[in-house]
């Protein structure tokens, strides 16, 4: 089975839009249906149904969607451990990351301290949302996870806080507060908010929500959204104002201002996770070295 039609199969899935999904695979849309038929011919059933509004999985599609991730992860795998042993490295780890923790010198620190000790082993760095990072852990594609607590924890997972950041307000320049510093976030509390789109209860858009909370107030109005980088973007606009980890005071956007907050309760903290039954010796050299950090 051709892998172009499979990886077709699993952006399809997740975006159930032609468009979106052709673009994601730098193909055009007829290119794409016809590889999704192909596919469709081949296993004997179809995918999606589709009309000229929606796109959606049949009940197969969605049963086989779990089973094509995991195929294409596993190739992409293999092509990328043959990169590495091509290269001259006698090892590899793959770190998952959440978007907003690319800024965050633990991040940094983890990376360059493990490399001058283990120079022989490449570390490769996905990007994956919460729920995207807790698969792959399970099912051993991804060595490593970096999250933003609260994670839901997973008897076959190990975890460890890595760092704990104040979050910061992000006004636009016209707000009221955005000259002042240093402020009260319960002062935001009729300002409309931005805030990640993680699961309930989870990661950096539960910890905003909590410290609002901590702050005896509900935003009056919430956009969620894909990640910090938009909504800081929205804040740019004039839309609203967002939460973020201090870490990310050196994204600089027109029209955006920083504020410090008061607040003590209104932290983030990033948290690495590993498959507790994995005995890679890379992993454990890598474990190893947090501990002696």
């Amino acid at each position: 089975m051709d892998y172009r039609y499979l990886h077709a199969f699993v952006v399809l899935a997740r975006e159930l839009h032609f468009g979106k999904a052709a673009l994601r695979l730098n193909i055009t849309q007829p290119a794409l249906s016809r590889q999704i038929r192909v596919l469709e011919d081949q296993l004997g059933m179809v995918l999606f149904t589709r009309d000229r509004r929606h796109v959606a999985l049949t009940v197969e599609g969605t049963q086989l969607a779990a089973e094509a991730r995991s195929a294409v992860s596993h190739y992409e795998k293999m092509l990328s451990r043959a990169s590495s042993l091509r290269k001259g490295y006698k090892g590899q780890l793959i770190l998952g990351y959440v978007g907003s923790s690319i800024l965050d010198p633990a991040l940094t620190r983890l990376i360059t301290c493990f490399r001058e000790t283990k120079p022989d082993v490449e570390i490769v760095i996905e990007e994956h949302n919460v729920d995207e990072q807790l698969t792959l852990l399970i099912d051993h594609q991804l060595d490593m996870g970096l999250l933003r607590s609260p994670v839901p924890h997973f008897a076959n997972l190990d975890y460890v806080d890595i760092a704990t950041r104040s979050l910061i307000a992000a006004v636009p320049h016209t707000h009221p507060q955005a000259g002042a510093g240093k402020i009260e976030l319960e002062t935001l509390s009729g300002d409309t908010f931005m805030i990640q789109k993680d699961p309930p209860g989870v990661g950096l858009g539960w910890s905003a929500l909590h410290a609002c909370e901590m702050a005896r107030f509900v935003p009056p109005k919430i956009y969620f959204t894909r990640d910090v980088a938009v909504a800081i973007g929205m804040v740019s606009m004039g839309i609203g104002v967002t939460l973020v980890p201090e870490t990310q005071r050196s994204v600089t956007l027109p029209n955006v201002c920083y504020c410090l907050l008061h607040d003590p309760e209104a932290t983030t903290t990033l948290t690495l996770c590993w498959p507790k039954f994995r005995k890679s010796r890379e992993l454990i050299q890598f474990v190893r070295s947090l501990t002696l950090g």
